[in-house]
């Protein structure tokens, strides 16, 4: 039998990205890579081919690893209920918008 996937608007990304920022007023920015882009010393796997990255807060956190989990954590679920989500998060990076 074989599994759908469930198209993911950008939409829904864009909120959880909006969202992941005003949880966390301290994050300025990260990405999402290949983890062949990352050094041995990766931060975060989302799933077996993608990594959370370049996490950075102002002011410096010495919570980074804790707020590297609450990053991944919503992020996973969404590539779990949405594979196709992973194409849309790929290789980009998110930064706060300063206004």
């Amino acid at each position: 039998m074989k599994t759908q996937t469930t198209p993911v608007p950008a939409g829904e990304v864009k909120a959880l990205i909006a969202a992941l920022f005003e949880r966390f007023p301290a994050l300025v920015g990260f990405s999402i890579q290949e983890p062949e882009a990352q050094p041995a010393t990766s931060d975060e796997p989302l799933e077996t081919d993608l990594c959370l990255a370049d996490v950075e807060t102002f002011p410096p956190s010495a919570k980074r690893v804790e707020l590297l989990g609450e990053i991944a954590a919503p992020l996973q679920e969404l590539l779990e209920a949405a594979p196709a989500a992973r194409e849309l998060l790929r290789g980009r990076t998110f930064a706060r918008a300063l206004h």
